[in-house]
């Protein structure tokens, strides 16, 4: 059974009739009108794959008149024209009003079946195209907004980095970057470990109520220098924050159920590569804030 619905407009039911018994018979699905106005009234509440018209239907709008207003109402509509007046004159005016094909009276079954089996094949390519171009244009649309969403990040992040800058204590410098990154990914709890003056962690920053891994079961600092995360935790993460080969932290995220946040997230790298930037600069301006002392005391 050819699902796509076909329209059969004639004014003489002694060829509509049995024309449709015929295909429908050999599997096409078809509705008649006995008029053009009566086939624009059935086609605006339907969509028919294929129209097939007699050109010339008098006491009302000809097939080129139904063509025309079709076209305009539907253009993906296919319209065939059945016509005993096969002229020159008459083609090129279908063509102009939009018509597929013809076929010409008298005509055999098999030569119809030809002309509608073509105008099927045709319209369901064209719906293969458009379906594609919806998928394409939606998928630029997604993209397009996950590249502003991105840039917004970029410039938040970039403003946390400027405005961390010269910082000298950890807490004021780290809270705005994992107050952004809890909000960003839903973070249900979170904790930042440094080391300490005897080599061991030291918890600097922590959010949410979670337990909290011990210090102890930390990898130790000489460890994490080597350490990478394969599994995950069924509500966490362990993430080693370094610059170049310098270890700087371990930052802890937690998650009250499975999340989908992962740890090569581009938008989790980029906020990583920022803090490891703004924490290497904090540790920069120590150092030379522990110079400018000693200078100043004559301690060089």
């Amino acid at each position: 059974m050819i699902a796509e619905p076909i329209l059969l407009v004639d004014d003489e039911p002694e060829l509509r009739v049995p024309l449709r018994h015929s295909l429908e018979a050999d599997g096409y699905t078809i509705e008649e009108a006995e008029s053009a106005a009566m086939a624009l009234a059935m086609q605006a509440k339907k969509h028919y794959a294929v129209i097939v018209t007699d050109l010339y239907m008098p006491g009302g709008p000809s097939g080129l008149d139904l063509i025309s207003a079709v076209k305009v109402k539907d253009p993906y509509a296919l319209c065939v024209v059945i016509t005993g007046y096969a002229s020159l004159d008459v083609s090129i005016r279908a063509l102009k009003c939009g018509a597929y094909d013809f076929v010409q009276k008298p005509f055999k079954l098999v030569e119809i079946e030809a002309v509608l089996d073509r105008a099927l094949e045709h319209g369901r390519v064209q719906q293969q195209l458009r379906a594609h171009q919806e998928n394409l244009e939606s998928l630029v649309l997604e993209r397009t907004s996950e590249l502003q969403a991105f840039h917004q990040e970029v410039l938040r992040l970039n403003e946390l980095l400027l405005e961390a800058q010269g910082n000298l204590d950890e807490q004021p410098l780290l809270k705005p970057f994992l107050d952004y990154l809890q909000a960003r990914f839903c973070l249900d709890a979170y904790g930042f470990f440094t080391t300490d003056e005897t080599g061991g962690w030291m918890r600097i920053l922590e959010f949410g109520q979670r337990p909290w891994f011990p210090e102890a079961t930390l990898p130790s600092p000489e460890e994490a220098q080597e350490w990478t995360w394969e599994g995950g935790y069924p509500d966490g993460h362990l993430v080693p924050i370094f610059r170049g080969e310098n270890l700087l932290g371990m930052l802890y995220l937690g998650f009250e159920k499975r999340s989908a946040f992962h740890t090569q997230d581009p938008s989790f790298l980029f906020w990583k590569a920022q803090l490891e930037a703004a924490l290497h600069g904090l540790r920069c301006a120590r150092g030379h804030a522990v110079f400018e002392v000693a200078k100043a005391m004559g301690w060089e």
